[in-house]
């Protein structure tokens, strides 16, 4: 088990104790990862990737065709490592933080925010902003694909449920007043982080499907297609929130977004 390291935010994390995790992935993308690129977006546009670690997604994409490609993350050493690894510089990597980016209105025609870089945001008007500033650096016409931590998938899963219920208790006991939606990370590094136990930070947000569904029509996307891991293995999102709703969900929550 790791030990209680005292880490008080995501990015000391991903700069520290996670940051090997995440700065050396292969090259490779999950099957739902998979999908939602070769089902809704097009190779040859100029695509920017939010949160892009070590590079593992972006480098993905060059290598399935991928012409036109950009990629931040907040940490610099991760953009340092991904500069490294990319031998042939035909991707624009840069430090920029979600929340507040400097890149040009609608400078980019395809947006990849992926994993779980708008959960790591604790902020809720930050979190907002990031979405709205996703909205101001797409072109006209663009596609966005968001991916959510899922809270109700958790809230029902066997192995998690009862974590969340001592959660809940160890709260009230200690007179703290912090949405049940806001966990601790779990393990470090495929280790188990004693600090979970003690409700210490940094802390994820998991999303609610119809609360992520607000935030994201309120920074101005139309939504075209959204489910979870469990739909992209049907090989079919859908198309409204009211039929999502009624369907099982599991994993990460996606959304495929217009502007």
């Amino acid at each position: 088990m790791a030990n209680a390291t005292r880490i008080s935010t995501t990015k000391e994390m991903y700069s520290t104790i996670e940051f090997n995790f995440w700065a050396h992935q292969e090259y490779s993308l999950s099957p739902s990862e998979r999908f939602v690129v070769e089902t809704y977006l097009d190779k040859n546009l100029k695509t920017v990737e939010a949160g892009t670690g070590g590079g593992r997604i972006v480098s993905s994409l060059k290598n399935i065709g991928f012409k036109n490609l950009y990629a931040f993350d907040y940490v610099p050493d991760f953009i340092e490592v991904a500069k490294k690894k990319n031998n042939s510089n035909n991707i624009c990597f840069s430090v920029e933080d979600a929340v507040s980016l400097t890149y040009k209105d609608s400078e980019f025609e395809q947006l990849l925010y992926l994993q779980q870089v708008l959960c790591n945001i604790e902020d809720e008007a930050e979190r907002a902003n990031a979405f709205k500033e996703a909205y101001r650096i797409l072109k006209k016409g663009g596609i966005a694909i968001f991916s959510l931590l899922n809270f109700d998938w958790r809230a029902t899963s066997p192995f998690y449920a009862p974590y969340l219920v001592y959660l809940r208790l160890l709260r009230k006991i200690v007179n703290v007043d912090r949405s049940i939606q806001y966990l601790p990370q779990l393990k470090y590094s495929g280790k188990m982080n004693l600090g979970a136990l003690l409700d210490r930070p940094p802390y994820l947000y998991w999303y609610r499907l119809e609360e992520a569904y607000q935030i994201i029509k309120e920074a101005n996307f139309e939504i075209v297609a959204l489910g979870s891991d469990f739909q992209i293995s049907q090989g079919k999102m859908h198309t409204s929130l009211s039929t999502l709703k009624q369907a099982p969900m599991k994993g990460m929550l996606y959304f495929v977004c217009k502007k």
